[in-house]
């Protein structure tokens, strides 16, 4: 019977992702218009995440919060296991963070408007000189105070083994002069799978280490740097 009732409650929840992220949506995008508050959307990503999180019974662990200072921007880099990642460290890093994503996403409904106007950098896969665009811009927004999420494994993992960091993200850090941030995630692969299609009710915990100082990332190699970077996300993931 405790089976069952949870499939029903993942079911459930799988109903209430596209449904409270529709209304979320919606109502920031309509309330900015209608308060010219051009900062609401960004605002209300934390809200969504952690509403979502607070509807379909995850409870969300959060250590480490005093890594992260509120006055300085970062280059986060997260393991990726589950698209509830995102809602993960919404809700849990102290700074929201806009995050690299690519550009074909935009053209979903909804998501689409989301990842536009929450800031987030739209990155052509396969076209090198839009990559160096992007990475630029995403630099520059670094530069100007924002914080950018990568996950530098480039694809969700389907088991609780961090793969192999690419450079991409250090490459980022180097260029804008930021500190790197590792941060593991916790148990978001046990609530929605790599192409499962329900949402179960389990705890996520996500742990903030140390950052990497920005004279440490602009010395450092970029190879020695991502499997450095690799193994302490890795410790900080472990359940």
């Amino acid at each position: 019977m405790p089976r069952l009732t949870e499939s029903v409650r993942a079911a459930g929840n799988s109903l209430i992702l596209p449904g409270w992220t529709v209304l979320c949506v919606s109502t920031a995008v309509c309330l900015g218009a209608l308060t010219r508050d051009k900062d609401l959307f960004y605002r209300w990503q934390r809200e969504w995440a952690r509403g979502l999180f607070k509807l379909c019974g995850v409870e969300l662990e959060v250590t480490g919060q005093e890594h992260m200072l509120l006055n300085q921007s970062y280059i986060v880099v997260a393991n990726h296991s589950s698209y509830m990642d995102i809602p993960a460290l919404f809700g849990g890093l102290p700074t929201t963070p806009q995050f690299i994503a690519k550009r074909e996403l935009a053209r979903i409904p909804f998501v689409g408007t989301a990842l536009r106007q929450g800031r987030h950098v739209l990155v052509e896969r396969g076209n090198r000189a839009s990559a160096r665009d992007s990475l630029e811009y995403a630099a520059s927004h670094v530069r100007e105070g924002a914080t950018i999420l990568v996950f530098p494994e480039g694809t969700r993992s389907t088991t609780d083994e961090v793969g192999q960091f690419k450079t991409g993200a250090f490459r980022l850090a180097k260029q804008a002069g930021a500190p790197i941030l590792p941060v593991g995630i916790w148990g978001t692969r046990h609530v929605l799978p790599k192409h499962g299609r329900l949402l179960r009710p389990r705890p996520v915990r996500v742990r903030i280490g140390p950052a990497f100082s920005p004279e440490k990332v602009q010395s450092a190699d970029l190879k020695a740097l991502s499997r450095e970077a690799r193994d302490l996300v890795a410790e900080l993931a472990r359940g």
